[in-house]
């Protein structure tokens, strides 16, 4: 009598403790900070940007372009810097506001006519006529005087340096610490609001080192800044780092120079409260950071979605100046690299973009009040949120069955979404999704477990019932859908295996019915093991036959490899057990198989009372008779042309015949399965290389020569009955041809 099951501790537990249960995980979670969680709630935030696409508008920012134009007609980058003075000067005629230059002048220019110029000033005489022609000769060579002239002629250029931030950075190069910052020092931001605690000290992005421009290009700047751009951790640009402390003091990026002149402050300031940076005030406009001083981006598209300017247009006439003067008058202007190769791409919600765009994202976030903020209050909201949320979802689930908490789940789910959408896009603030969303998640989770745990405990019952009649696998499916517990199949493409073992009635004749259980249940095993280890579903035992197929109920396309795989390493386990059993002085067993892949039915068969999850159909059959035909050719295995196409050269094969088997009209093509590509021997590689020659000259109907060739693969291999069947039927053919509509099918008359 089979003893009652108890019921497990979980039926001791309510929905209210399994909710409480859930929402004190997910609040463990949410207070954790898990990076990789932290990065999938980074991924929910692009999600917006994608909802909302693309914002429409003017544009106060311009991009001048070092694109692959522009170097088409100017030649590769680096330009020499008389280029950049005449293309600001050109740019100061169409009165810009400000002018950025994301780019950095790390060293003088040294030009050949330039040292020419002072080696043959030093020894001419300074008041002879040539030493006037060498002096404006070296003034037209100064191309860093010009560039600086130019710079100071607008008054409204900041140019562009680099920050080091990483001590590995610095490891190789000379730097002079003290007076790289005496360079940039300029630039540090020049008001500072603390805390009411006097607390100074604040973790922005620190730099260990810089790569300013040369002195002369830092005089001649209204302001510098840098260009460094931090990412998250998952690439993607979503914050532009507005403020970095070096050496103590704090330095604004370039773009926020640029604000500078855009509003004509001279005095921005940056704000602290004691968790870190509050924002920054210029122009009257405060804009929010986090802890870090980073501001949200709100992107407006992509690099499409601010005017672009190609340098050789500006310099060369190709837009009129009406057009440019339409263009960049009033605008904040930033010169920068688009062409490939000499720009770093940056990744953003919507696609990768050159560092430039970044820049003008948010100079124009900033002009329109669009960067985006995470409230203050945004923390404990969403702590409420997933206290709130995960009440109501378990207060719901008390009333309802499974289907109906689901329903709930997914529309709190959406209300919360859409709430946090209305946030970002009318409100510019940035809300959570993830824990919320989560908690309700977990929630239902939980409580649909709870809810399903005395149907699954039946489930368990059902599969105790069932485990020594069906696969495991079968019985998964049944589990998963009992509906396919009905009578009846379905037409699937599966491959079908059949082996049986060789000369089985010898064998019992040897053995005591006792001993041939023993030997034959060990053989039924160790076979049976190998095709569940490929996937297989064992069909069934045939006395000493073994029925299987691949491909249902569990779905998979590359049935036909593994069945395949399964039969080669059923062979080889196979001949390890030969030897054991001759070690026991036992008789061996060995076995034949037939492989076929095709359209056959597949399901539930029998009656109502007993039935079968089972195979039928006519590739079936051939399945089988594909095994009993290895007799006439001395094989192991034989697979169809079916089977063989599907393996895609991922085994060995050797093409045996075309024949039209008992019971079936088709010809078929059929193949010899030797082993995993690329293993055979090489003399077996030589054998099967001379019997493909042979099989060439038989189907091309030179039946003397193949005959000749057939005996020579005999000779080869002595235990290849193919080669000599085929000497046979070769010099037959040759005394009495066949007919000359002979279509090259032999047809076999026995099973």
């Amino acid at each position: 009598m089979m003893k009652p099951m108890q019921k497990p501790w979980l039926f001791k537990l309510s929905e209210a403790k399994v909710g409480i249960a859930m929402m004190a995980l997910v609040f463990a979670i949410f207070f954790a900070d898990v990076p990789l969680l932290n990065q999938l709630s980074y991924k929910t935030f692009d999600l917006n940007f994608k909802a909302r696409g693309p914002l429409a508008g003017k544009r106060d920012v311009v991009v001048v372009a070092i694109d692959q134009k522009s170097q088409e007609k100017l030649g590769r980058w680096p330009w020499t810097r008389s280029v950049m003075a005449e293309l600001i000067n050109r740019l100061s005629q169409f009165g810009p506001k400000a002018v950025g230059l994301d780019i950095v002048f790390s060293y003088p220019e040294q030009r050949p006519d330039r040292l020419l110029a002072d080696q043959l000033l030093a020894t001419t005489p300074q008041h002879s006529p040539a030493y006037k022609v060498l002096m404006r000769a070296k003034l037209e060579a100064d191309t860093d005087g010009r560039l600086m002239k130019a710079m100071r002629d607008a008054g409204n250029v900041a140019s562009g340096y680099f920050l080091f931030t990483r001590p590995e950075e610095v490891e190789t190069l000379a730097l002079d610490t003290d007076a790289d910052y005496r360079n940039i020092k300029r630039s540090r931001f020049p008001a500072i609001k603390y805390p009411a605690s006097g607390k100074k000290e604040f973790e922005l992005i620190k730099a260990v080192g810089v790569m300013p421009n040369i002195k002369p290009v830092t005089d001649a700047s209204a302001y510098t800044g840098y260009f460094n751009m931090i990412p998250d951790d998952d690439g993607i640009m979503r914050r532009m780092t507005a403020a970095a402390d070096f050496n103590g003091k704090y330095f604004p990026a370039l773009s926020f120079q640029l604000l500078r002149l855009w509003y004509g402050d001279a005095n921005p300031k940056i704000e602290f409260e004691e968790y870190g940076t509050k924002g920054f005030h210029i122009g009257g406009t405060f804009v929010p950071s986090n802890e870090h001083g980073q501001v949200a981006l709100n992107y407006y598209g992509t690099e499409s979605a601010f005017p672009t300017i190609s340098v050789a247009d500006v310099l060369d006439g190709g837009l009129p100046d009406e057009r440019l003067a339409e263009l960049l008058a009033g605008k904040v202007v930033i010169v920068g690299a688009t062409a490939t190769g000499i720009y770093d791409l940056r990744n953003t919600p919507f696609g990768t973009v050159p560092g430039v765009y970044i820049h003008a994202t948010f100079i124009q976030n900033v002009i329109d009040g669009l960067t985006l903020n995470r409230a203050d209050w945004f923390f404990g909201f969403e702590a409420v949120s997933i206290l709130l949320l995960g009440v109501a979802l378990t207060l719901a689930m008390r009333r309802l069955k499974v289907l109906g908490g689901a329903l709930v789940a997914v529309a709190l789910i959406a209300a919360y979404v859409l709430f946090q959408r209305y946030l970002f896009i009318y409100r510019y603030t940035l809300l959570d999704i993830l824990y919320p969303v989560m908690a309700i998640v977990m929630v239902y989770g939980g409580l649909a477990f709870y809810k399903y745990f005395v149907e699954a405990s039946e489930k368990k019952y059902v599969k105790k019932a069932f485990e020594f009649y069906l696969s495991p696998q079968v019985i998964g499916k049944l589990m998963e859908d009992p509906g396919k517990l009905k009578l009846g199949g379905e037409t699937k493409t599966l491959t079908a295996c059949f082996s049986d073992v060789r000369d089985f009635s010898t064998l019992s004749e040897k053995l005591s019915p006792h001993e041939l259980v023993v030997l034959l249940n060990e053989y039924l095993t160790e076979m049976t093991d190998i095709i569940m280890a490929n996937t297989g579903t064992l069909d069934k035992y045939i006395g000493d036959a073994i029925v299987s197929f691949f491909g249902a109920p569990l779905e998979y396309d590359d049935h036909a490899t593994r069945a395949c795989t399964a039969v080669l390493r059923c062979r080889a386990r196979l001949a390890e057990l030969k030897e054991k059993w001759k070690a026991e002085g036992r008789p061996v067993v060995d076995a034949r198989f037939g492989v076929n892949t095709g359209s056959m039915l597949v399901g539930n068969m029998g009656s109502n009372q007993r039935f079968d999850y089972t195979i039928m159909g006519d590739e079936v059959n051939l399945a089988a008779r594909l095994e009993g035909i290895n007799k006439q050719y001395g094989t192991a295995i034989i697979v169809s042309e079916s089977t063989c196409l599907a393996l895609n050269g991922r085994f060995e094969v050797r093409e045996l015949d075309v024949i039209r088997v008992v019971g079936r009209k088709t010809p078929v093509k059929i193949f010899e399965l030797l082993d995993f590509a690329g293993k055979l021997k090489p003399e077996e590689a030589q054998w099967v290389t001379a019997y493909n020659e042979a099989y060439a000259l038989y189907r091309a109907w030179k039946f003397a020569e193949a005959a000749a060739a057939f005996e020579a693969v005999y000779k080869m291999n002595k235990e290849d009955v193919a080669s000599w069947r085929f000497t046979t039927r070769c010099r037959s053919f040759i005394t009495n041809p066949p007919d000359k509509d002979w279509d090259g099918v032999f047809t076999h008359t026995s099973k």
